[in-house]
């Protein structure tokens, strides 16, 4: 692996473990709805950083406030996707490139926060719980899978979920919709490791 290409991992995993780390909220989160919105997770556009469906992050969250998307990366190799409102309420990052490292970089950085491992069928990763600040993005996903003759990863956190979602069940599904929408996006089949 070219050093390039290990830089390149490493400070997109460093971001990610840099924004669910700890640090003092400025302000409150925005509060719940009254009763928690149970519809399931669906495939369903329009979508934020191109694989992310919205309404997913507005039933997940609970946000019903503006959020302004904030995308960088090469489309064909990597990328980075922000959505903020005062602080970053979701993130997603993701390469073809190192998906070992960034496997393992995740399972070191938040396995012993692990709430669940992914389902064989979907790929290799977890889903965490860091128990930070709500701007230090507490709620963590990780997955490596194959698409055609690559090995994309992404990572992906948010801020807050919603009283009486099931995180668990809401990411795995995210994540499932997430590597569909990779493999349209990229033209490759996706599938578990």
């Amino acid at each position: 692996m070219s050093t390039r290409t290990l830089a390149t991992i490493l400070g997109t995993l460093l971001a990610l473990a840099l924004t669910s780390g700890c640090s003092k909220q400025s302000g409150p989160p925005s509060p719940p709805p009254a009763t928690a919105d149970l519809r399931p997770v669906s495939a369903s556009g329009p979508y934020w950083c191109d694989v992310i469906p919205q309404q997913a992050v507005r039933l997940i969250s609970g946000l019903s406030i503006p959020l302004e998307e904030n995308k960088d990366g090469v489309p064909t190799t990597h990328g980075g996707c922000l959505l903020r409102n005062e602080y970053t309420r979701f993130s997603l990052n993701w390469s073809i490139r190192g998906g070992d490292n960034a496997l393992d970089l995740a399972q070191e950085n938040f396995g012993r926060r692990r709430l669940a491992d992914l389902p064989p069928d979907l790929g290799k990763g977890l889903i965490a719980y860091t128990e930070g600040e709500p701007r230090t993005g507490p709620y963590v996903a990780f997955i490596l899978f194959r698409c055609g003759d690559k090995r994309p990863w992404m990572g992906i956190d948010f801020s807050e979920v919603a009283k009486g979602r099931n995180v668990v069940a809401d990411l795995v599904a995210l994540l499932r919709i997430a590597r569909d929408r990779f493999g349209e996006i990229h033209r490759c089949s996706p599938e578990a490791m």
